[in-house]
This record gives C-alpha cells, structure tokens and sequence, in this order.
C-alpha cells in the first residue's frame, strides 16, 4: 500500500467527534494512526489519550503527551507518562 501510518491531529480536523470519524474510517482502511494534535498541556493530552483509548490497540501507532513537554500543570489527575507509555488516571 501508499500509507501505512497516519497522523490525526485533533484541532486540525476540528475537535473530537471529527476526528473520531476520520479514525473509525482509518480503522476500517486499515491504517494505523498516530493520535495527537499541535501542541497542549494537560487538557489536550487528556483529549488525546481518551480518543486513542477508544481506538483499537492495533490501529495506535503512536499517541503524544504533550503535558510531558511543559513544566506548568493545569489540570489535576491529567494522563502521565509511566514506563514510555501514556496512562490516563481512573
């Protein structure tokens, strides 16, 4: 195939539910996906990590977790980064 891996930025495709059906339609293609958006803190990684929760495990490629790029937190009990990978709070 042309493409085996996409990239899924959330703002550029116009929030969440846009986005969700540019995944589920990559799913079904069968392409893999790197989940993200252009940049954030806390509240965009949680908005990351919650879509590709929801994303089949083999359709991740990658998910990004900006908050690890900034020293200022802005949201209690947002995802982290355990052991490279991102884990969102219960």
């Amino acid at each position: 195939s042309a493409c085996g891996v996409v990239n899924l930025k959330i703002s550029k495709f116009g929030g969440i539910t846009k986005t969700r059906v540019a995944r589920d339609l990559c799913t079904e293609l069968g392409l893999a996906m790197t989940i993200e958006d252009c940049w954030g803190g806390d509240i965009t990684t949680a908005a990351i990590v919650h879509l590709a929760q929801s994303t089949r495990a083999d359709m991740r490629f990658t998910v990004t977790d900006f908050n690890s790029y900034n020293t200022v937190c802005n949201a209690d009990g947002s995802p982290q980064r355990v052991d490279g990978r991102v884990v969102a709070s219960d």
